[in-house]
């Protein structure tokens, strides 16, 4: 190397030393940030990788799954023994099959109660009842947060154009027909009476068979036991034993009610009864109070008469003696005159004889 002989030459080559071992400096500084690029980029793509790896297994059993969806039957269950949707939809066809017509989401428009008992509603309906006559049992339209009521048997007394009128089957009991008159939800018009099937009941979750669990006696058996065991129910017979029994309820309860009523005014009689009884209670211990005064009173009376009476007594005896005494006398006076008298007319009578 040539160096050149100037009075800068030694500074130039100090100054160059050391932008050299700045940029040697840099160099390392911006390595490190390069490693750890490089060092992240590694790190991502063995994620990805991973995450890709995990995919792909999921979507095995996703697809996996899909097809238990789809094919699962009652001999071949899935592991949380539901079955697939060919299967349910094979079931629900003969649901439908054996359900009989239904007429959803009717709306009722008018109820009232017959001269005859019988509650008669007029509802409107999508689809037109085909005739009259047939029957019809009646529900409201419901959900999970507010299940729907069974509202009763009617038959359909005349048909319009997306309208019909019912008319109840038997004399409703209150409970029911305040049902039908305070029913606000769409109705459901049944041509069958719904069926209880094994199924219903056949494929619950752990949860729903710890809740069923904890039901009291034989509601056990709507969710526990095995097909075999657990009977399935009539509803229509259950509904009419029902009705008939609220039937009988409501004449009992009417008739205590009267009872209750004729008891609550005999015993407001008897009240009434008895406050006039305390009333005249009171008068007659006034009187009694009176009268015992005026015993009193008589009773002094009669003590003081008592005296009197002894005085007046002694005064009768003594008068009566004096009586007799002066009796005496009157008839010893008039002996003696009756003698003075017998003898002056012996001797008048002699001394006429001896004058003639």
């Amino acid at each position: 190397m040539i160096m050149l002989d100037t009075p800068f030459g030694s500074e130039y080559h100090l100054g160059m030393s050391v932008w050299n071992k700045i940029l040697l400096g840099l160099i390392c500084v911006i390595s490190l940030g390069f490693f750890h690029a490089a060092a992240r980029t590694v790190k991502t793509y063995q994620y990805w990788a991973n995450k890709a790896n995990d995919f792909e297994k999921r979507l095995k059993e996703v697809n996996a799954e899909i097809v238990s969806l789809r094919t699962a039957d009652h001999k071949s269950p899935r592991a949380d023994k539901t079955i697939g949707v060919q299967q349910l939809r094979i079931d629900l066809g003969r649901v439908l099959a054996n359900r009989g017509r239904i007429w959803p989401r009717c709306e009722k428009q008018k109820a009232a109660v017959a001269p005859s008992g019988t509650m008669e509603v007029k509802v409107s309906t999508e689809e037109s009842v085909p005739n009259d006559k047939m029957l019809l049992y009646v529900f409201e339209e419901g959900d999970d947060q507010l299940p729907g009521k069974y509202l009763g048997e009617f038959y359909v007394k005349a048909v319009g154009e997306k309208q019909v009128v019912l008319a109840s089957t038997t004399q409703l009991v209150s409970s029911l027909s305040k049902h039908v008159t305070e029913s606000k939800s769409p109705w459901v018009l049944y041509e069958m009476m719904p069926t209880d099937e094994h199924e219903a009941f056949a494929n619950l979750t752990e949860d729903q068979k710890n809740w069923f669990a904890n039901l009291p006696g034989d509601q056990k058996k709507w969710g526990l036991v095995d097909k075999s065991e657990r009977p399935l129910r009539d509803y229509l017979e259950i509904f009419r034993t029902c009705e008939m029994h609220r039937t009988l309820f409501a004449d009992r309860r009417e008739s205590a009610s009267r009872d209750l009523s004729y008891l609550e005014a005999a015993s407001q009689e008897a009240k009434n009864q008895e406050a006039l009884a305390e009333k005249e209670k009171t008068q007659v211990k006034k009187e009694l109070d009176w009268a015992k005064a005026e015993l009193t009173a008589v009773a002094d009376l009669f003590a003081s008469r008592q005296d009197r009476l002894k005085e007046f007594q002694m005064l009768v005896k003594d008068a009566i003696a004096k009586n007799h005494e002066y009796a005496q006398e009157i008839a010893k006076l008039q002996k003696d005159a009756s003698d003075k008298i017998d003898s002056r007319m012996r001797s008048m009578a002699q001394f006429g004889s001896r004058a003639n």
